[in-house]
């Protein structure tokens, strides 16, 4: 995992998710997005209560965070990356509900990005995407970066920016 002490600008996408564990079709997806697209850094980021898994009482949050550390670190290790690898526990310092909007302007303050920021998602998240918190907001920050999951086509939106990458399945699922 690259560490840096000086930001510097860069085309920049984060990945969120509860990852209760992160597991390789996580992995397969910064490979994929490594390959497929020209973004420089990554910033992974461990949700502390997931606004879509309210009801689940995942592993608990710092747990999660050092796993995708760890996780991070062997990738790197095993697959020499030109992606900036970062974990963020943005989410787990808020507390609380982890909204998307919320961590997006964080992000943004804290990190130089050249262009729009990359917010990674799966396709079957594109049905309810209208029902995101501060969607309207969102959708002026950031580039979608869909990728597939269940085969679902993003449909034409009005204000978004949905880059959809269709990649072979990985069948893995925490």
């Amino acid at each position: 995992m690259m560490l840096t002490t000086e930001m510097k600008s860069k085309t920049t996408c984060i990945f969120g998710g509860t990852f209760d564990p992160i597991h390789k079709g996580h992995l397969h997806i910064l490979n994929q997005l490594e390959e497929l697209t020209p973004y420089e850094r990554v910033i992974v980021i461990p949700a502390r209560i997931s606004n879509f898994k309210q009801e689940s009482v995942p592993t608990p949050a710092v747990d999660r965070y050092n796993m995708v550390k760890i996780a991070l670190n062997e990738y790197s290790t095993q697959h020499p990356t030109r992606l900036e690898l970062l974990v963020s526990d943005v989410e787990i310092k808020r507390g609380g509900v982890s909204y998307t909007y919320d961590t997006v302007v964080d992000i943004l303050e804290r990190y130089p990005v050249t262009g729009r920021l990359g917010l990674i998602m799966g396709d079957d998240l594109l049905p309810d995407l209208d029902k995101w918190y501060r969607i309207d907001e969102l959708k002026e920050l950031v580039d979608f970066i869909c990728f597939t999951r269940d085969k679902i086509v993003a449909p034409k939106r009005e204000g978004y920016h949905i880059r959809q990458i269709n990649t072979p399945v990985y069948n893995a699922s925490s």
